[in-house]
């Protein structure tokens, strides 16, 4: 915990100490923030949280496929990556969108960053614990007493262990599965979508526990910067809803021509893992959500949103209690999702 907060607090310090600088304090520039290109389309960047994948494939689609022109935007993905700095970015106007998990939208808005999540692009979260088929571990409290290999001090970790009342160590991630293949009783974080292909190519036999299944659920949520959705409310609806249409036909139709861009970007993006990392977001319903516990390609609630702030709050993560249009707005939906969001909200 202590290492989320000493590392949130350099990052609003680094932009805020950055923002003076410039004469802006910690408010976006709008006259970088929404410039025609010459033909009648808006310009905004969007920075990933990773490199290209299967996982970012709507977004990518979106652009390849025309949903973001068709839109009136003109749209530029960056690539993520270890450092790849979305909040910063976002906050200081460098980019226009980010992704990233819900709950860390949360966490940089308590900690004073003018971040808000504006849609989801998957209802469920990818992140799960990977462990071999022979592991007896098979629930959250056989997990008392072990070792996992993720990042320290992760949020997902804290609510395991105050939900469950368990100990866990933390072993820091090596991005590898070398230690993972050699020894039988490793347990390591993974992405349900990813790390289990390249162990089916060894032939080794595992099982997964994906964490959205603990009670612990955060969406994959797109953000913007606060003033920036003020000041270009349209800009902020219109991304949105082409980010949506663009996941919908991924999901549906893989189109060939996006997947080959996203493999040009990124060479580890081989057809094969593609086609099982798509099947995946399939088969645990990651975008397009669960409908019999109302959820839907796009869509955020504000009561589950609540939930998810109170279980930070409940964990320790977050002290002070911010109102939730700091860090969510249902107002850039598409209007069918809104009418769902408003309704949740006054139940």
């Amino acid at each position: 915990m202590k290492i989320i907060t000493r590392i949130f607090r350099f990052l609003l310090t680094t932009i805020c100490s950055l923002s003076v600088l410039f004469g802006s304090g910690c408010k976006q520039k709008d006259s970088a923030s929404a410039q025609e290109n010459g033909e009648g389309l808006y310009k905004v960047v969007l920075q990933t949280d990773w490199y290209a994948q299967t996982e970012h494939g709507g977004f990518y689609n979106a652009l390849y496929m025309g949903f973001y022109e068709k839109a009136g935007l003109d749209v530029e993905i960056h690539q993520g990556g270890p450092n790849s700095l979305g909040p910063e970015k976002v906050a200081t106007g460098k980019a226009q969108f980010a992704i990233t998990r819900s709950v860390d939208i949360m966490l940089f808005a308590s900690q004073g960053l003018p971040l808000i999540m504006v849609s989801a692009y998957m209802q469920q979260d990818p992140q799960a614990l990977l462990l071999h088929e022979s592991n007896p571990v098979n629930s959250w409290r056989d997990l008392d007493g072990k070792s996992i290999m993720s990042y320290p001090g992760v949020i997902w970790t804290i609510y395991l262990k105050k939900q469950f009342d368990i100990e866990f160590d933390t072993i820091a991630i090596d991005f590898g599965m070398g230690r993972f293949v050699t020894n039988k009783e490793f347990i390591q974080q993974c992405f349900i979508t990813n790390e289990p292909y390249y162990l089916a190519q060894k032939g080794i036999p595992v099982k997964t526990m994906l964490v959205a299944e603990s009670g612990f659920s955060p969406y994959r949520a797109i953000y913007t910067n606060r003033n920036f959705a003020k000041a270009h409310p349209d800009i902020v609806r219109a991304f949105v809803a082409a980010s949506i249409d663009g996941w919908r036909d991924y999901i549906k139709n893989a189109p060939e021509e996006t997947n080959k861009r996203i493999s040009e970007l990124n060479p580890q993006m081989k057809p094969e893992f593609m086609k099982y990392s798509l099947n995946a977001m399939k088969k645990y319903q990651l975008v397009e959500g669960h409908p019999e516990n109302g959820e839907k390609l796009g869509l955020i609630t504000p009561r589950r949103m609540k939930k998810q702030f109170n279980d930070l709050v409940r964990i320790g993560v977050i002290k002070n209690r911010i109102p939730l249009s700091e860090y969510m707005s249902i107002e850039f939906l598409p209007e069918e999702l809104k009418a769902i969001a408003m309704e949740d909200q006054n139940l």
